[in-house]
């Protein structure tokens, strides 16, 4: 009873209504009702105030929510360590990640599910606020993201450093150089990022620097994958990371150059927990290999 009242109190508070909750579970919403409300009358307090948007928080819910969290996270650890224990090599493995890990990421999944086909797992991409947030909260027990803060309750475990640069066809007049400037880029069709990402930012001040201005962009975008197909149609000289383009570049369909006197800082990927929170077998088991995949790379 009190595992199935964890699950649907979590999730009518996740999602702001009963309603809402019963679709996402397949459960009637009067069976949720029935257990939220039979929890209140067992607490003697109220743990949401029903509106009519939905169902909010009470204090008392609050302060249940956070506990009920963090049993169903230890029970699934204790429930992965039972698995591990028995052979079953099972369990589940929740990460949140930047856009600009997605290639790290899914090229270390790649060799790490084949050796534990059993364990499940949970991507979210998004931003590097949010990717902090979730690790912090629970929700995640594995974020991957662009130079985190120095925190007491955050745990760096890995990083790889690597410096942007300049991504084309391997046919492009500049592909064969083993560096370039920005001001050679200049005279070509450009492709960057947005003004959402913080790479944006940076390029700018590196043009400025270097070149003078802004740089004009024939193609601006919110996603490496998008920037990625364009460089590869041919549409001009894309500005990303070895990271993003490696499976292309080992490939031979794209080719790498980094750029020369830009002083652009070194961008940090790292691999980050929240200090002091056990982590399941799947988890451990993860994190030492992208841990190693990370040291692996970074290897001249």
């Amino acid at each position: 009873m009190l595992s199935r009242f964890a699950t649907y109190f979590d999730e009518v508070a996740r999602r702001g209504s009963i309603r809402r909750a019963s679709e996402y579970l397949n459960i009637t919403p009067s069976a949720i009702d029935r257990q939220i409300q039979q929890m209140e009358e067992r607490l003697g307090v109220p743990l949401f105030d029903r509106i009519p948007q939905g169902m909010r928080l009470t204090s008392a819910g609050e302060l249940l929510l956070v506990t009920v969290r963090r049993w169903r996270r230890e029970l699934r650890n204790v429930e992965a360590q039972l698995d591990e224990l028995r052979g079953l090599r099972r369990g589940e493995v929740s990460l949140a990640l930047v856009e600009g890990g997605n290639e790290f990421l899914t090229r270390a999944l790649r060799q790490f599910s084949q050796t534990y086909p059993g364990i499940a797992y949970k991507l979210q991409v998004t931003i590097s606020e949010t990717v902090l947030d979730r690790v912090l909260k629970g929700e995640a027990d594995i974020g991957v993201t662009f130079n985190p803060p120095d925190r007491q309750d955050l745990r760096i475990e890995s990083v790889l450093v690597y410096q942007v640069g300049a991504v084309m066809r391997p046919e492009h007049p500049l592909a064969a150089r083993d560096s370039i400037s920005l001001a050679e880029c200049a005279d070509h069709p450009l492709i960057g990022p947005d003004e959402s990402n913080v790479l944006r930012n940076l390029l700018d001040r590196a043009w400025a620097r270097s070149v003078g201005g802004t740089p004009r962009f024939m193609f601006s975008a919110s996603s490496i994958t998008l920037i990625k197909s364009l460089v590869l149609s041919g549409a001009g000289i894309g500005f990303l990371t070895p990271i993003d383009v490696a499976a292309e570049v080992d490939e031979g369909r794209l080719r790498f150059v980094p750029l020369a006197q830009t002083q652009l800082p070194l961008s940090v990927l790292s691999l980050i927990t929240a200090s002091g929170r056990t982590q399941s077998t799947a988890a451990s088991l993860l994190l030492n290999h992208l841990s190693a995949t990370m040291a692996q790379q970074a290897e001249p």
